[in-house]
């Protein structure tokens, strides 16, 4: 796997860079003290994993991995640092790992092996150089020649394809997709505004490389999408039910980690509200069927390690946070556990306006008096 290193003393770099140069199966292609040298390599490089330092001046760690994410090369990154205090942070920009320094080989050894199973494991569409449409978090549909934006030539041929997504491989009724999309119109002129966008979205989506087929035959349209979608995969991921998560976990994780946010981000379509929500419950049911699998095979690491990615999307999720802290005490570690504890605290102050559940202070107590 190819490695860069970024940290702001020089001799902080030297030294993981000797470290992990000692392991055959590591290549470091790049160590830096300057976050401008580092953004601006990235692209090239295109390294399998960052280790970055979180306390730096300038930007930060955690500002600097979400800048090195946001170019989607499949980058893992792992946070080194020489304070605790950042770990759920850590974990919000979907980090893999969080070591404290001086770096413990043995840990390092484990980080380095879940890199390279998740690695392994890949799906072919998350390595597929052409147009993925991704819906959770963001509605972005990128051009298969760049991965750049679609300019759409009006929001109501990318809604309509958004339309079309979520009610894909079915045969829609006209006067049903006209009622969703422009309420507010008389029928006859809500059916004009259906063909004139019909045909914008169809032309845009074939400038651009998005492969679909849309037919039209007595009043009805069926809409099949060609290319991968992060929304399709996590509903095929439902359908096939918890039964195919406890089996597959791994894939599993992969489908659930597409999930960025609420379904379109924060578009104004009110026809998809239900959805929206469905989709966020869906994800809150699998997420937790899964860290409980891997529970049930001994995997408290992957775990852990899911479940911290799952409350950097929904802080407040109370049995995710309960099964962490469950986590914590099977550990028997009472640092990490008095941590996330505080932090969750917090979280639910801030974010819904009273304190966690009972259950979790009574973990607490009962943390403080087994340890």
């Amino acid at each position: 796997m190819k490695v860069v290193i970024m940290d702001d003393e020089k001799l902080a770099v030297m030294r993981l860079r000797q470290v992990l140069e000692d392991r055959p199966e590591v290549e470091v292609v790049g160590g830096y003290t300057k976050y401008s040298e580092l953004l601006e390599d990235f692209p090239r490089l295109r390294p399998d994993v960052a280790f970055l330092d979180i306390d730096m001046p300038g930007m930060n760690g955690l500002e600097l991995a979400s800048a090195l994410l946001e170019m989607e090369l499949d980058t893992e990154i792992v946070f080194v640092t020489a304070y605790d205090q950042y770990a759920l942070e850590a974990f919000r920009v979907n980090a893999l790992d969080y070591m404290l320094k001086p770096v413990d080989e043995s840990v390092l050894e484990g980080t380095l092996k879940r890199i390279l199973k998740r690695k392994e494991r890949a799906p072919v569409s998350k390595r597929d150089p052409g147009a993925r449409i991704q819906c959770f978090g963001h509605y972005i549909v990128p051009r298969a020649n760049d991965g750049s934006p679609v300019d759409f030539p009006t929001s109501k041929a990318e809604e309509l394809l958004a339309y079309f997504l979520i009610h894909r491989d079915t045969n829609l009724s006209k006067w049903i997709i006209c009622e969703s999309l422009w309420p507010e119109h008389e029928p006859q002129k809500a059916e004009q505004n259906l063909h004139t966008t019909v045909f914008r979205m169809k032309k845009t989506l074939l400038e651009n490389g998005i492969n679909i087929q849309l037919s039209s035959k007595k009043g009805f349209y069926h809409f099949q999408l060609l290319e991968s979608c992060d929304y399709v995969r996590f509903e095929e991921l439902r359908k096939e039910g918890t039964t195919q998560i406890a089996k597959f976990p791994a894939v599993a994780e992969d489908i659930l980690r597409l999930y960025k946010g609420q379904l379109f981000g924060y578009k104004d379509y009110s026809w998809c509200e239900a959805t929206r929500e469905q989709a966020n419950q869906s994800f809150r049911d699998m997420s937790k069927a899964l860290a409980r699998a891997y529970i049930q095979a001994g995997e408290y690491r992957q775990a852990h390690d899911f479940l911290q990615f799952v409350l950097s999307i929904i802080p407040y999720e109370e049995e995710g946070h309960e099964i962490i802290l469950r986590i914590y005490m099977h550990w028997k570690d009472r640092t990490s556990f008095s941590m996330h504890f505080k932090k969750m605290k917090e979280t639910f102050q801030q974010e819904m306006g009273y304190d966690p559940p009972p259950l979790m202070g009574q973990l607490l107590i009962d943390m403080m008096k087994d340890v």
